[in-house]
């Protein structure tokens, strides 16, 4: 679909325009999309929060500094533009011609409110941006927008919930009035449920429609909030808290679920939000316990079907049908389908570069070293995320195959390419390189850190029995007495996972870490 078709004079107003704007993007036009952004940007709020947007999510995604840097510009703007009272005064135009039913005042509230939650959106993005720099300054500067957010979000939220009830409560007493006097009681009791009714009426500025749709776009950034809030960890809980966040997962949930089934130009991206909680957040945060990574893949494989009329070629919806498969323990399925989203990307990089390390990753857990090395040397040089990440895995998969002067040269570079010495990642590959910089590893020990990084990010509940066997004669083959502590760790996760009749094994396994550390 292209910016043409999205003319104005062929959708029913700006929510409209700025929701076919959206799907445009997760139905792999991005180009598409910016270019339908960027026409009406001036003329809507909507179509600039649209605008931002776009330029925040490539941001996010690719993690490079001068779309950093760009996208917090935009949404700066924006946010500034929506702050002005008498700001998109030819959107307001278009908008009174389009609904001659209803009065400035109706119009005046739905900007009003729309502006504001424009403005939360904002800064909830603009926090997210920010933390990306991972330092002290940024924390406190992001914590700042990220309170701001929460204000505007809580209140508009209680806000338009009033007004909604208040709707409710004006039919319940229209239903009530209809009735005829011998049910509803007396004639005069009907009389006075009718003066009510006007009066209710008159203070209900707008339509069902638009309150529905206005919940629904508030119910984004607050269900983000409170979902995240909620995943924390109790010691970061408790100063959240005192902040004055709050988090309730099933309000969140709640939340999202309420927008992906509105009308607003968040409903896909809050559909997206969920399929994030359910098949990253909840697997990392072990949210269904140690053992319950595929809890969240039923919920995940159940919104997607409920989308599929929607987004049936989405490179983004494909890539969450990975992980689903991923979770599941089913490795062909879940390559097949980044595989998918890989070519129905056409030329996004950023969402190239996720399905390509997810694929690559794929590969490693199977301990194929050299399908692994393409995809992590395109990401070693055009990813902007962790270079030094990049290369690290780019080495040690060289050097599993043999070449280890190969990887001795790459792991020597690993130190130096490390940008941000306080992101756990890079520091966990920056003692590493260090250590290998010395004296250039055996094959047999880069193949038992390929291993280390496995348990590092939770990989090995997701692999297959005879996936899980193979690694274990990888660690069979240490005889390096300064390898035994990972030798042991990644041996013990490995039986755990192999079933219950190995776990007393398992477990002296781990006892062997803990007394040589």
């Amino acid at each position: 679909m292209s910016p043409q078709d999205g003319d104005d004079a062929s959708l029913a107003d700006d929510s409209e325009m700025a929701l076919t704007g959206i799907n445009m993007l997760l139905n792999n036009g991005y180009d598409e999309a910016r270019a339908l952004f960027e026409k009406y940007k001036n003329e809507s709020p909507l179509m600039q929060a649209g605008y931002s947007f776009v330029y925040f999510m490539q941001a996010l995604m690719s993690f490079e500094e001068e779309k950093l840097a760009e996208a917090l510009k935009i949404l700066q703007e924006t946010e500034k533009k929506c702050e002005v009272s008498d700001g998109f005064v030819k959107s307001m135009k278009r908008k009174l011609s389009k609904k001659k039913k209803q009065s400035a005042n109706s119009v005046g509230l739905e900007d009003k409110l729309q502006r504001q939650i424009i403005v939360a959106d904002s800064l909830l993005y603009q926090s997210i941006l920010t933390f990306t720099n991972q330092d002290i300054p940024s924390y406190m500067k992001g914590g700042w927008y990220l309170r701001k957010a929460w204000k505007i979000y809580e209140k508009l939220h209680k806000e338009i919930n009033n007004i909604r009830n208040r709707q409710i409560q004006s039919k319940i007493q229209q239903m009530q009035a209809s009735l005829p006097p011998t049910v509803n009681g007396n004639v005069s009791n009907s009389s006075n449920s009718s003066k009510e009714e006007v009066v209710d009426g008159n203070s209900n500025e707008l339509s069902e429609q638009i309150v529905a749709r206005l919940l629904g776009s508030v119910n984004f950034g607050y269900g983000t909030f409170q979902l995240c809030i909620s995943i924390m960890p109790p010691k970061i809980l408790k100063l959240i808290e005192f902040l004055g966040f709050e988090g309730d997962r099933e309000a969140g949930l709640n939340a999202l679920d309420f927008t992906s089934h509105s009308e607003d130009m968040k409903a896909p991206l809050a559909t997206l939000g969920l399929l994030w909680y359910h098949t990253v957040l909840r697997p990392f945060f072990a949210v269904d316990g140690a053992n319950g990574y595929s809890a969240g893949t039923s919920d995940a494989e159940a919104i997607i079907a409920s989308k599929e009329k929607d987004f049936p070629n989405s490179s983004l919806f494909l890539f969450f049908r990975g992980r689903i498969h991923r979770l599941r323990v089913e490795t062909d399925a879940s390559i097949t389908m980044y595989r998918r989203a890989f070519d129905e990307a056409k030329g996004q990089r950023e969402i190239e570069l996720m399905c390509l390390y997810e694929i690559s990753w794929c590969n490693l857990m199977r301990l194929q070293w050299k399908d692994c090395l393409d995809g992590f040397g395109r990401l070693a040089e055009e990813s902007k995320w962790s270079k030094a990440y990049y290369s690290y895995l780019r080495g040690i998969c060289i050097g599993a195959m043999g070449e280890l002067k190969e990887a001795h040269s790459i792991l020597k570079e690993v130190p130096g390419q490390v940008k941000k010495k306080n992101n756990q990642i890079e520091a966990f590959v920056l003692r590493r390189g260090e250590k290998l910089k010395k004296q250039a590893p055996s094959q047999e020990f880069c193949r038992l850190l390929a291993l280390e990084l496995m348990f590092l990010w939770h990989a090995i509940p997701t692999c297959t029995e005879a996936e899980l066997k193979p690694m274990l004669d990888v660690c069979d083959m240490q005889t390096d007495h300064k390898a035994l502590h990972i030798k042991s760790l990644v041996e013990g996760a490995i039986f755990k996972e192999l079933g219950q009749e190995d776990m007393a094994v398992a477990v002296s396994f781990y006892k062997l870490v803990y007394q040589d550390c």
